[in-house]
């Protein structure tokens, strides 16, 4: 029998989710930057290393979010590392049909590292039931700039059930707690949003421009359809990776 966990708005179900981890792991060594990744359900392609930058494109092995699954994907940026991180294809929440599924994005990013990720769009489709997790430690001298596309529903659809959660600290204190849950964002159907740790990223208009106590900030747009939402954050991304050293 499905019961309901608190308020979260996911169900759990008798039944054992196979956990699978993808490890990534950069450091910076003698001739520059190492790269060791492999297991999970992802695949870790190195497409180009110059002395401590490294661009990875990362792959699924198989069709993802299927229920019964547990995808873990664990990053490890070394100290003076600059990984950027590319996704090959955005990630469905399929209809699980009573089932759920997990996914969990674990980074922690060592003195002078810094980490630029511009996912591809998540979307939630009707049926589906996920918790999703974004953990992100991060050291006193170390950056992030993050962007991530919440669709709730594929075009004609009703959301998926979908929690997401984002906890992010800085030298161990937390700068960012948050619990998304599916329902908050009715009636609009995307969220996208860019995250700027550790890098200078000056307000735009149409977005909502939110910064922490510690001066990190967050730029979200929330909207009925993903390219028009996705359109001013665009500009907002461009703009803040122009803010990062060596980037071009």
């Amino acid at each position: 029998m499905r019961t309901p966990v608190g308020d979260t708005g996911i169900r759990t179900e008798s039944m054992t989710l196979a956990t699978e981890t993808t490890e990534l792991d950069v450091t910076l060594g003698p001739r520059g930057a190492q790269v060791r990744a492999g297991g999970g359900a992802l695949r870790v392609l190195t497409q180009s290393c110059d002395g401590a930058r490294v661009r990875v494109a990362v792959v699924p092995e198989r069709a993802l979010l299927l229920a019964g699954d547990d995808v873990v994907f664990r990053v490890h940026v070394g100290e003076g590392v600059q990984l950027h991180l590319q996704d090959i294809a955005g990630t469905i929440a399929h209809d699980m049909r009573g089932g759920q599924a997990r996914w969990r994005f674990e980074v922690d990013i060592a003195a002078d590292g810094c980490l630029l990720h511009e996912a591809l769009p998540w979307v939630s489709a009707q049926g589906s039931c996920v918790e999703r997790d974004l953990i992100l430690d991060l050291a006193p001298s170390a950056a992030a700039l993050l962007r991530e596309t919440i669709v709730l529903g594929r075009h004609g659809e009703w959301p998926g059930q979908l929690v997401s959660r984002t906890r992010v600290a800085r030298d161990g204190i937390p700068v960012l707690v948050e619990d998304l849950h599916a329902a908050d964002l009715a009636p609009a159907r995307v969220l996208d949003a860019v995250y700027a740790f550790g890098v200078e990223s000056p307000p735009a208009p149409g977005a909502t421009r939110l910064v922490t106590a510690g001066g990190e900030v967050i730029h979200r747009v929330l909207g009925d359809a993903a390219h028009h939402a996705c359109a001013v954050l665009d500009q907002v991304w461009r703009q803040t990776l122009s803010e990062v050293p060596n980037t071009s």
